[in-house]
């Protein structure tokens, strides 16, 4: 399948690069337990083909001209560096230490790949680690990242993407509305958000933070079933196991806050979408993602039942997609706009008070149909984690990606926020939500 040599970046692209240089850097987490030692020397050649097979491995952002408006990326034939090293990680301390150094710092697009891998030895088997920029690849992107490099390390045939990138990337081809009624919705979003901003989101409140620049991770891992998570499973109909984590999450929030004093209003949880079409739902190396918030007031949230029913009001196919879609048209709208003009957006963002930035965000992956693994016992779940980056005032953000009957949780935390002892804390605190039955009263 032939590639272009350049492509536009889509408005969503553009719209994480401007956050990046004025905020924060916008890097996602994927990693990937073994059982065993990998050979070094197969797995960096399984790092490169996978650079080889995925445009987006190659890209490097253009130059841009004094007079343009949008960015560019340009594709090579190879990348310009090696992007795997190998780390000796003897304990749990090195592990942070080396999460710290990979994940904080934005990742250079000028040069290709737009991406890192880190092989970490550990005593009882290998750590994969991968930090991708988020303006290269979202959630779904950066799986398949992870599936290519596995598949050609176990000499396994990777399948092709059905579509040329640059038609995957048309988002404009698969996103334009199809009725009246659905333009308008979506032209509304712009009206509902600038509403719904003049009531402030909460925040949480910060124990243990310190100005230390950089994020800490908490892993949990839950074997979803009636037993051990009936939260999770015995939930009302129409609503998804996904509603009853974002609904848990606004919980985990309210309560953590009130332990402390600190009052609690509206909550915003940012939620990522895939705008992926269904049929190509896990396909394609790119950032294919738009952020819809959902939103509680404390009369929501007497209890994980009316907290979950809260969130489902605003997480069916059809709300969501207006949401999720209409930020989409919104930018776009700004798609010609001069790229200075476009720059001073994110500054004016902080001068609101950050009004338009949400509490916490919540990013789920789903149930991951042929999830990598290294694993060497076979019909053993893979050690599989992730999590989406978070900004200074969107502090706390939360990756969740199911396999089999495995659910992994990653809550990832700026150094801001909490100490190691309080992150651990508030992720107890979320797992205690869906640990007793959602029944109301």
């Amino acid at each position: 399948m032939s590639h272009p040599s350049s492509l536009p970046l889509t408005t969503l692209d553009e719209s994480l690069l401007l956050l990046q240089e004025t905020r924060a850097s916008w890097n996602v987490q994927f990693e990937l337990g073994t059982d065993h030692c990998v050979d070094e020397a197969g797995f960096r050649q399984a790092v490169l083909a996978c650079c080889r097979r995925h445009p987006l491995a190659r890209a490097r952002l253009a130059p841009l001209p004094q007079s343009g408006t949008s960015y560019r990326w340009d594709f090579a034939d190879e990348v310009d560096l090696d992007p795997l090293r190998v780390a000796d990680c003897p304990d749990s301390a090195a592990l942070d230490r080396l999460r710290t150094e990979l994940y904080t710092p934005p990742i250079a697009l000028d040069t290709a790949p737009g991406f890192r891998v880190v092989l970490a030895r550990r005593p009882g088997g290998d750590l994969v680690l991968l930090s991708a920029s988020h303006i290269v690849a979202d959630g779904v992107g950066a799986l398949r990242l992870m599936q290519t490099i596995v598949r050609a390390y176990r000499g396994e045939p990777d399948p092709p993407d059905p579509l040329p990138l640059a038609q995957a990337r048309d988002l404009g081809s698969f996103l334009a509305p199809k009725t009246r009624s659905e333009k308008w919705a979506r032209q509304l979003e712009g009206l509902r958000r600038i509403r719904e901003a003049l009531d402030p989101p909460s925040r949480i409140a910060v124990v243990g933070g310190t100005d230390r620049d950089g994020f800490g991770f908490v892993f949990r891992a839950l074997d979803i079933g009636e037993t051990t998570t009936p939260g999770l499973m015995q939930r009302a109909p129409g609503t998804t196991i996904n509603d009853v984590l974002v609904a848990g999450l606004h919980l985990t929030v309210q309560f953590w806050n009130a332990e402390r004093d600190v009052p609690t209003g509206r909550i915003g949880v940012m939620m990522p979408v895939n705008v992926r079409p269904a049929g190509r739902s896990w396909d394609v190396v790119s950032n294919l993602t738009s952020n819809v918030t959902i939103s509680t007031v404390p009369d929501d949230r007497v209890d994980l039942a009316t907290a979950t029913a809260a969130v489902a009001e605003q997480t069916y196919q059809m709300r969501r997609n207006d949401r999720a879609y209409g930020l989409h048209d919104l930018l776009k709208g700004a798609k010609k706009v001069p790229l200075a003009a476009k720059r001073a957006v994110p500054r004016l963002i902080h001068l609101t008070g950050d009004r338009f930035v949400d509490t916490a965000m919540l990013s789920n992956l789903g149930r991951i149909p042929e999830p990598p693994t290294l694993a060497t016992k076979p019909g053993s779940a893979p050690e599989l984690w992730f999590s989406p980056p978070c900004d200074p005032a969107c502090s706390v953000s939360l990756g969740v990606a199911t396999s089999g009957a495995r659910l992994s949780l990653v809550t990832r935390y700026r150094y801001e926020q909490f100490d190691a002892d309080a992150a651990e804390k508030f992720t107890d605190l979320l797992i205690a939500q869906f640990a007793k039955p959602i029944t109301a009263g």
